[in-house]
């Protein structure tokens, strides 16, 4: 039977999304601008390194060019992907649908969940029994690692309409044994032998399935048998307006898995998964010495030689959570989970990966970590510099032009390539979005201590939707007592940063302004003094891009402390579609798909960047 080929299947090619295709015209500038970043990027640093270390060096001077490295190196990295990726439309893109019925391929539909609410799961639970494929040809399994009764019997009365619907759980208490990669692990090893699926998807117990999200994931991997893992990405129908903690994860989706996606290289966020069981069997099924065993598990099929794709359809529909607390602590989870990569090194981990494999992981979380670091250093140091002389040597007024007039330029096509990634991906998505979150640094940093040093059993639960966590039942507290939660989570360090940088901010206007002026308010310099004053200090082009970057991404906690973002009720947002199953409204729909095209040459910076950057520029040229 084995030996016997494959049945051909019939698969259609949808038309593109008319919004992304009409963006896609600007990934070719985005290639040719991302090369002229990076090679911008290496002559900048390794000029201004040399003027560095041939004059009087100052703590200020390699502090300043410390700084600027941390934050170009992330945007160095995207760049550097976008030219690997290439400029044509990535293929993982398509629209396709397998069609037919009996001869498609067996599936098992696998719904982890550990004290969700039970309308949250059973939500859940029949939008994935009324997908749109043959019945006979798919199951759906509901591991409850919460060992909940009322869940069982409510999954016991809707098998009498769905009879290709089971419950199991491991037991009560079974969620604290390798956790989510643990009850994944029993579905795939001990509920499997009276049908035998080639194929498993899995989809988080808040995480409602489209209809056609079998039939639009399955021709990816049928058409591409060197595949092993299809991930979607995540829309979630419970976004405040206009995102404000940037909990869409858009960067990630449109921007950095797309581009990883063309190089077969996605990376799995967890919920609307596919993938070919057999494959990941022989791998050992999900590692489970990390929380992010999606993270984890698409390294492994990668290491070994595996690919990993990702589609961005609209084909899930998640909850995001409605506290910062929770927004906090879900964020806090997962970068614990790349903390723990270093495991990858350490048996018993190590003895079932190849060393080079085990290396990979390990210096892909200590990568991580080292950027929340670096974010951490990097904001702390921003009102220093602001307040700081001496930033750059200033040994002839040639040496202050060549590095002014190469600053401009670095990020003059720094703010290019934002501008067009912005564009590219026919989403809204914001400047610099990949630093989104990054006023957590601190706070995330903290939690990897406290996990490694004070105690591995946190409070509550890892599930980010259980009742477990408080801040997922206490929503009828005092405002005054709320703000208090709020700030002792983690966001108080945001807006003192915030408060600080201002601060030094405009201290470093004034300072520059009185420098350069006597008593009277008379000029108490010549030109070329001012000129060169402005250009070491208060207008130096990477210093005012960092400082950009900081009181926009720390002003996030203030906005959020002042005035909290609200999230609309979840029933508010669904309907029931003829099979009586609840999906989010088509205009729910329509609107948290961020398929709405947004022209980011219509943004204010635009205007602005390039006369500022101009000035400087003009500025360096008559010292």
């Amino acid at each position: 039977m084995s030996n016997m080929p494959k049945p051909a299947y019939e698969i259609n090619e949808l038309p593109p999304n008319p919004h992304i295709h009409a963006a896609r015209r600007y990934r070719k500038y985005l290639y040719y601008a991302a090369h002229a970043a990076t090679w911008m990027s290496d002559v900048y640093f390794i000029v201004r390194l040399g003027f560095i270390l041939s004059a009087a060096q100052t703590w200020q001077m390699w502090l300043m060019i410390a700084v600027e490295w941390i934050f170009a190196r992330v945007s160095r990295q995207n760049q550097l992907l976008t030219v690997a990726a290439g400029y044509t439309s990535p293929s993982p893109r398509t629209r396709l649908r397998v069609q037919g019925t009996e001869i498609l391929p067996r599936i098992d539909v696998l719904i982890p969940c550990c004290g969700e609410p039970l309308d949250v799961i059973l939500d859940t639970v029949r939008a994935a029994c009324t997908i749109d494929y043959p019945v006979s040809q798919f199951r759906v399994l509901v591991l409850d690692d919460g060992g909940s009764v009322a869940l069982r019997d409510s999954i016991n009365d809707l098998r009498s309409k769905h009879t290709h619907l089971t419950y199991h759980t491991r037991g009560t208490h079974s969620g604290r044994v390798f956790a989510k990669a643990g009850n994944l692990n029993y579905a795939l090893f001990s509920l499997q032998e009276s049908f035998q699926p080639e194929y498993c998807a899995i989809l988080d117990a808040d995480c409602i399935p489209a209809p056609e999200f079998l039939r639009a994931t399955l021709p990816h991997l049928l058409l591409n048998p060197q595949a092993a893992l299809l991930t979607t990405r995540q829309y979630y129908y419970n976004l405040p307006a206009g995102d404000p903690l940037s909990q869409s994860r858009i960067h990630f989706y449109a921007c950095h898995n797309a581009d990883l996606s063309v190089r077969a290289a996605a990376i799995d966020a967890g919920s609307g998964a596919l993938f070919r069981r057999s494959i990941i069997l022989d791998v050992g099924g999900y590692p489970t010495f990390s929380f992010s065993e999606d993270w984890q598990l698409s390294l492994i099929l990668q290491g070994r030689g595996h690919k990993t794709l990702q589609v961005e359809e609209p084909l899930q529909f998640g909850l995001v959570p409605t506290t910062l607390q929770g927004h906090i602590a879900q964020r806090n989870r997962w970068n614990i989970g790349h903390a723990q990569q270093i495991r990858a090194l350490v048996p018993p981990t190590s003895k079932s990966l190849p060393r080079r494999l085990q290396w990979d992981i390990a210096v892909n979380g200590v990568s991580i970590v080292g950027g929340l670091l670096g974010y951490f250093v990097g904001y702390l140091a921003v009102p220093v510099l602001a307040v700081s002389r001496g930033l750059i040597p200033e040994t002839s007024s040639r040496v202050v032009k060549i590095q002014v007039v190469l600053a401009v330029f670095h990020v003059g096509l720094t703010w290019l390539y934002a501008w067009l990634q912005v564009a590219s991906t026919g989403f809204r998505v914001s400047l610099f979005s990949h630093l989104e979150n990054s006023w957590l640094a601190g706070t995330q940093l903290f939690a990897i201590l406290k996990f490694y040093c004070v105690t591995s059993k946190p409070k509550g639960s890892f599930v980010t939707g259980s009742s477990a966590n408080s801040w997922n039942r206490a929503t009828t507290l005092p405002r005054y007592t709320k703000i208090l939660q709020i700030l002792s989570s983690g966001a108080m360090f945001g807006i003192l940063l915030f408060c600080t940088t201002v601060c030094a901010v405009l201290f470093s206007i004034f300072r520059s302004v009185t420098d350069v002026t006597d008593i009277t308010g008379e000029l108490s310099r010549d030109s070329h003094d001012i000129i060169t004053c402005f250009l070491t200090t208060t207008t130096w082009p990477p210093l005012l891009h960092i400082c950009y970057l900081s009181l926009v991404n720390n002003w996030v906690p203030v906005t959020s402390v002042a005035n909290p973002p609200r999230y609309p009720e979840r029933v508010s947002q669904l309907q029931d579609n003829k099979r009586g199953v609840r999906l989010p409204s088509s205009e729910v729909q329509r609107e948290m798909s961020y398929q709405r095209y947004s022209n980011a040459f219509s943004s204010v910076s635009v205007a602005i960047v390039p006369l500022v950057l101009v000035g400087v520029l003009v500025g360096a040229l008559l010292m």
